[in-house]
């Protein structure tokens, strides 16, 4: 068997019947399976992949994580390679075509990877999600420096060499939503070179950066007077913690610009909520995403501005913004943008 794709998916059952689809749909002349894992879903997944009968081999778990649920894929898997597919992304016919070649003609090539489309819920394109600074092949000094932007459903990797580093690290949870490809890509370069292939094949779906927050913010019951409760919440961002840690381990002091780098991220998330929470008028919740941002980046002096912003009262604020012009208001008052960073 030449490549085993590899779908884990958990609730993706608006889209993961396409996904399989277009793994099924490759003009590819070598020999490949399609290995999917059903981390737990809850919805109507399961049903969904049954329509495929024989066609494809599925692997039910209980929900553990996207980590997890990629490593038991691996394990099962029959292929010499391992084509990563997530169960909201769509490949072109032509994604195995174009790649697995470049493994079979470079054997000091570990993975390779290519540009994607982003698209919405719709199916409308909204982007290139892989940034024109990251089409090449970087060197692992490179990857070192800055969070290589990696799209899972980019990349076919030598299963050996997944093997070998052990797959993905399993301190990633379920409740975590990132960063276990960047470190995994971390140690697939450290094996060997991973090469850029300059053409769109994947789809990836981007969802909103509102939607996105909205899957972290709470909603106005929730307790912001409660230290305990804003800690559960803060948990959601410990992929970041988790990153920075990984990394100093097991690179050391080469590794130092990633980990800050992924703790900076957790400081910007956390001003996107608080903007969020303004935006909803729940000025207690923005004041404790900013003092939370404020731990992890404490020179990122825009942050207090807009923690004293989120302490005037409700009316003195909204008297003073009228005079303040639009972009001034919005990024006192959100709601967060996707392209907005702390500065």
């Amino acid at each position: 068997m030449k490549v085993s794709v590899v779908i884990p998916t958990f609730n993706d059952e608006g889209t993961i019947g396409a996904t399989v689809e277009s793994a099924l749909s490759q003009k590819f002349d070598g020999g490949f399976e399609v290995v999917v894992v059903n981390d737990g879903s809850t919805d109507g997944t399961r049903a969904e992949l049954a329509k495929f009968g024989d066609r494809i081999r599925v692997i039910d778990q209980q929900n553990r994580g996207v980590s997890v649920a990629r490593n038991a894929g691996i394990k099962a898997a029959a292929g010499e390679y391992i084509a990563l597919l997530d169960g909201d992304d769509e490949w072109t016919e032509d994604k195995l075509a174009k790649t697995v070649p470049v493994l079979d003609e470079n054997p000091a090539c570990v993975a390779v990877s290519s540009n994607a489309i982003g698209v919405d819920g719709a199916g409308s394109i909204v982007g290139h999600p892989v940034t024109p600074e990251f089409q090449h092949s970087p060197t692992l000094d490179e990857m070192l420096e800055k969070l290589w932007a990696y799209l899972p459903s980019t990349v076919v990797v030598r299963r050996a060499t997944l093997l070998a580093i052990g797959g993905f690290s399993e301190d990633f949870k379920p409740e975590h939503y990132a960063c276990e490809d960047t470190f995994i890509m971390l140690l697939v370069r450290e094996r060997g070179e991973i090469i850029y292939v300059p053409e769109t094949l994947v789809r990836y779906r981007r969802r909103e950066f509102h939607a996105r927050l909205a899957n972290r913010l709470p909603s106005r019951r929730f307790e912001v007077d409660s230290a305990e409760e804003f800690r559960k919440f803060e948990r959601r961002y410990e992929a970041n913690i988790i990153l920075a840690r990984l990394t100093i381990e097991h690179f050391g002091a080469r590794g130092h610009k990633i980990a800050t780098l992924a703790i900076d991220g957790v400081a910007h998330e956390l001003i996107g909520v608080g903007l969020m929470a303004m935006h909803e008028g729940n000025r207690a919740l923005a004041r404790r995403a900013y003092r939370a941002s404020i731990r992890y980046s404490p020179l990122t002096l825009k942050t207090y501005f807009r923690l004293a912003w989120a302490m005037l009262p409700a009316k003195a604020a909204r008297a003073l913004s009228s005079t303040f012009p639009p972009g001034l208001r919005r990024s006192l008052s959100g709601p967060p943008v996707l392209e907005e960073r702390a500065q």
